[in-house]
């Protein structure tokens, strides 16, 4: 349930830490041009819009009599689709931001032009490249967001796997298709969705978002520069060996890149090393231990504010058992270490084998600093450990304001528990705790594995949101209690799509709605060209608050990858909110949702 302060939602941690454009977008419909754009959280909550068109260069039409004083978005009915337009954003008089389109050219989405490397080869066998995750920052400070999308290899491998990976790249796009720059993260980082996280974010307070990644010897960055030793190769290339095509030996970095060239700034050796490789194992992933790389290689990140105000990069290594986190700052061109938690130190042995396939930030414990949760843990923004909540290591993790009757944030997961130690059994597959303590509000499924879950509010007659997962039916999340054994057909990410305030599913290249009057899902949306990302996950490249109202666009590349895809929803608003990226947390998400096993954003209200 959305609290209003003024006509604006109250975010419980705004962020005012970008200055964003109006992110005006039109997309064509049946009866015309329909036009969207941001409210801005210090927008008054009655300001007045007014739209104003050029056709073929001609003089300006107001379009609408009276101010638009109620919502972010306006159709206009008269356009002349043929001719190239332009419209024109004002308030009191002061133009705000424009959209314009070629006579004829008109695509129900915004194109961005991508260019995909060549196919390559490694141990003599070919691979190819496909656009995988996004992520969006203003890399150049003009208020715009741009994209930095990854390309991952045909031939990506997860940790346990023997063989040899292709490279990755990391490129950079202007909303009109420019192309920024190339990062090459070269030979010495194993491609695969475990491995290769990276951050955007302005880490430095200039205006200008960084990119901030683990690299490698061989990286080049966006100018040509090479980090480390360029003619290093630490892959294994003895085929009887267990590590195979793997990395276990050789220096590794982090680094942070400059948003608008692509140049390197810094780097620093990456906190943790690898070592000892049989160090890592534990519960979770099928238990056991290994010293081939399977364990050490699992990574995730997250930007949190840890002082309240400091965008610190958080970079996580290790999900079954040991688990570390290293905090860093960016500060005058320089990276510099704030702490490391490490479960395998004295006296944090509950914290082990609680690390998630993905990670979340919130500001749990209401301290106005930020906390990182990675799973059934959390730690502290001083680096010591919050809580463990003995629930062992899972996939999905949702965090939000799930249960209003509550105080705070709760945390809702669901876990692996494979195996028939005794301790197992006593393990739930699905869970709800507080996010602040870590106390379990409810817990169900003894012993069973499950491998997604969803939070969401999905239903209106219930209060705060509900809950599913693969093991039993919908629940709410205030106590666990199911509503109905029939639940959405889709268990994967959610999205503010229609003019309610309820969320609606996204799942692969479809988006549909929980009809609860009748208990089914029904299709609202699907594009044709797109395709989704990460094999049965079925994640989009981006889903967010990237452009147009308070409402949540997607992108998706297109089947022939040549271009990235935006999908901003056409259906009319019945309100207006400051843009979602002005909520700390869900900004915060929309970072580290690239990371690992994709996640979708959550409010902190």
């Amino acid at each position: 349930m959305c609290t209003l302060l003024c006509g604006l939602v109250a975010f419980a941690q705004p962020y005012r830490g970008e200055k964003l454009s109006r992110g005006m977008m039109g997309v064509p419909v049946e009866n015309g041009m329909y036009l969207s754009w941001r409210m801005l959280l210090d927008d008054a909550s009655d300001i007045p819009f007014t739209i104003y068109r050029c056709t073929e260069d001609g003089q300006e039409k107001r379009l609408n009599d009276t101010p638009i004083t109620r919502t972010c978005d306006f159709l206009d009915q008269t356009a002349d689709l043929q001719k190239s337009n332009r419209w024109i954003l004002k308030s009191d008089n002061k133009v705000l931001a424009e959209w314009s389109n070629k006579g004829g050219n008109c695509l129900p989405y915004l194109r961005i032009s991508i260019s995909r490397p060549t196919n390559d080869t490694v141990a003599g066998m070919e691979y190819s490249f496909s656009a995988n995750d996004c992520s969006v920052g203003d890399l150049d400070g003009d208020g715009n967001y741009e994209i930095v999308l990854k390309w991952s290899p045909s031939n990506s491998k997860r940790p346990p796997e023997k063989g040899f990976a292709g490279k990755t790249y990391l490129d950079a796009y202007r909303l009109d298709g420019t192309m920024l720059w190339r990062i090459d993260l070269g030979k010495n980082i194993r491609s695969g969705a475990a491995t290769t996280n990276f951050l955007v974010f302005d880490f430095d307070g200039d205006g200008k978002a960084e990119v901030c990644c683990k690299t490698g010897d061989g990286t080049v960055d966006g100018t040509g520069k090479v980090v480390g030793d360029p003619h290093a190769d630490w892959r294994t290339w003895d085929k009887e060996s267990p590590t195979y095509g793997k990395i276990v030996n050789g220096p590794e970095y982090i680094s942070v890149f400059e948003g608008a060239t692509g140049r390197m700034l810094d780097t620093k050796e990456y906190i943790p090393t690898r070592y000892p490789l049989d160090g890592w194992g534990g519960i979770g992933g099928n238990g056991g231990n290994d010293n081939t790389g399977g364990r050490s290689d699992r990574f995730s990140a997250a930007v949190a504010l840890l002082d309240g105000k400091t965008p610190s990069a958080v970079m996580v290594r290790g999900w079954y058992g040991r688990t570390v986190l290293a905090a860093w700052n960016f500060i005058d061109g320089e990276l510099k270490h704030v702490w490391t938690f490490d479960s395998a130190e004295p006296g944090l042995e509950k914290y082990s084998g609680m690390a998630n396939h993905s990670v979340t930030v919130a500001d749990f414990d209401s301290d106005g600093f930020d906390e990182v949760c990675v799973g059934a843990m959390t730690v502290d923004h001083d680096g010591k450990g919050l809580f463990s909540t003995g629930l062992r290591h899972g996939d999905a993790l949702h965090a939000g304001r799930f249960v209003p009757a509550r105080k705070g944030l709760q945390v809702f997961g669901v876990h692996e528990n494979e195996g028939k130690k005794d301790f197992i059994k006593k393990c739930p597959a699905v869970a709800m705790f507080d996010g602040a303590t870590g106390e379990i509000i409810w817990q169900d499924g003894l012993g069973a594995d499950v491998g997604r879950g969803v939070a969401a509010d999905i239903d209106p007659r219930y209060e705060g949101a509900e809950c599913w997962c693969g093991y039993g039916g919908l629940r709410k999340c205030a106590d666990g209690s199911v509503i109905t054994e029939k639940k959405p057909n889709s268990c994967n990410f959610t999205i503010y799509w229609d003019a309610d305030s309820l969320q609606e599913l996204l799942d692969h290249y479809s988006i549909s709605k929980w009809n609860w009057e009748i208990e089914t899902t029904e299709l609202l949306f699907k594009p044709e060209g797109v395709v989704s990302n990460n094999g049965t996950k079925g994640n989009p490249c981006l889903s967010g608050d990237i452009l147009g109202d308070w409402r949540e666009e997607v992108i998706w590349a297109s089947k022939d990858q040549t271009e990235l895809r935006i999908y901003m929803t056409t259906i009319p608003a019945i309100d207006r909110r400051a843009t979602l990226m002005s909520d700390r947390q869900y900004r915060l998400a929309i970072a580290w949702q690239n990371v690992a096993y994709n996640q979708p954003p959550h409010l902190s209200y």
